[in-house]
């Protein structure tokens, strides 16, 4: 591969993961990364591999009932399977969005060709700046897992709940023979509680604090009660192990009875029913998790930075690009602006005052054709001998004497 194409196939890679940062960035912001609501607007979309999830939600509940999960505690199966099929679709329709730029990255890693004196033209570089595509596409990857997660927190809670529940309810002879039993359970249940903790700390993020602490304590409970039950399954054995895997099974589908209400119907930020938390135990530590870790804050604003870099780097590259540049810096601007409140503040009265200018514009027009009409009406005044000696209020009257 010569020069001339890497720097070619850099320029494509750049320009499509510059949109991709962009545009993760301004869903994580808004809160508004949710899988399969734009497709779901597609209406063939909705019946791809839909069978296939009601089959699959069919033998969850089978299994819930034959651990003798009382109805109520039950997920609803239309609701299920609307929920998890809107995720799973959103899930596919994004993969080919978010796997071009690595497909862009891995391309020179194909057998080189060899140049015109027959000994290969690539060096050292040209991996190196593979190596580092490969990881940015990558690290993209999991910062829209992560924005979908933020923005969808009921929604990633459904779906680890009802793979944890998989994978709990599911036949010793139905596993694979090369995956180990206790990893598996082990990696299903620490995602399952993280899932609940992103729930707590993002699900009620409207709502005043008395609110949201309440739902962190519902969640710790319901996270102890879970580890409580899940170290009398790993450590016992017999008709007390199918205890608790009964009672796993009971809380983990009240949880998922409340996770996979459709959002726009969900007024209340319940998440498990108060019942199945009556002997729960309390979790020790007072420290609340509303609050979004510093780590957390301080990715999403490094994000925004590396990608105003990036588009003012690009406005340097193309100081000739005439509107392209402007674009560029004002986009770069905002992005700044996404997480230095001052700059924001300053974009928004700067707004404001254009958006008022406009319409001081839109108004002149009318006042200079009111004052237009004045002069025309004095000259015709003037016109007129009999109103000449006439004032402005007895315009039409005649003098006396």
């Amino acid at each position: 591969m010569t020069w001339t194409a890497f720097k070619e196939l850099s320029f494509y890679w750049t320009s499509w993961t510059l949109f991709e940062v962009l545009w993760i960035g301004l869903l994580w912001t808004s809160r508004s990364r949710v899988p399969g609501r734009a497709v779901y607007w597609i209406r063939p979309a909705r019946r791809v591999r839909r069978r296939a999830c009601e089959g699959r939600i069919e033998t969850l509940l089978g299994k819930l009932e034959h651990r003798r999960v009382p109805a109520e505690d039950r997920p609803d199966k239309e609701q299920l399977v609307d929920r998890w099929h809107r995720i799973v679709a959103g899930r596919c329709a994004s993969v080919p969005f978010q796997v071009v730029p690595v497909l862009i990255a891995v391309g020179p890693m194909l057998p080189l060709r060899p140049g015109p004196d027959g000994g290969s033209v690539a060096s050292l570089w040209m991996f190196a700046g593979i190596a580092v595509y490969g990881t940015v596409s990558i690290a993209l990857m999991a910062a829209d897992e992560r924005a979908a997660a933020v923005s969808d927190p009921a929604g990633l809670v459904t779906v680890r709940a009802a793979l944890f529940l998989e994978g709990l309810l599911e036949e010793p002879e139905a596993r694979r023979p090369q995956e180990s039993a206790l990893d598996t359970h082990g990696k299903a249940f620490r995602r399952l509680c993280r899932a609940l903790r992103t729930q707590a700390r993002y699900l009620p993020r409207e709502l005043p604090s008395a609110a949201r602490e309440r739902v962190r304590q519902d969640t710790e409970r319901l996270i102890a009660a879970l580890t409580q039950e899940n170290e009398r399954y790993l450590f016992s054995e017999g008709s007390d192990r199918e205890t608790a895997v009964d009672e796993l099974a009971r809380l983990v589908s009240g949880a998922l009875r409340h996770s996979s209400r459709p959002r726009d119907s969900r007024d209340s930020p319940v998440v498990i029913g108060a019942h199945l938390l009556s002997g729960a135990p309390t979790p020790d530590g007072t420290v609340g998790v509303t609050e979004e870790p510093l780590w957390s804050r301080l990715r999403r604003w490094v994000g925004w930075l590396v990608a105003a870099a990036a588009l003012f780097a690009g406005a340097v590259v193309l100081p000739g690009g005439g509107a392209a540049t402007e674009v560029l810096v004002l986009a770069g601007l905002f992005s700044v602006a996404a997480v230095f409140p001052p700059l924001r503040a300053v974009l928004g009265r700067a707004v404001a005052g254009l958006s008022r200018t406009a319409q001081d514009r839109d108004v002149e027009p009318a006042t200079d054709d009111r004052s237009a009409q004045r002069p025309e009406l004095s000259s015709a005044r003037a016109a007129c001998p009999n109103c000449a000696d006439g004032s402005g209020v007895t315009g039409g009257s005649r003098t006396v004497g």
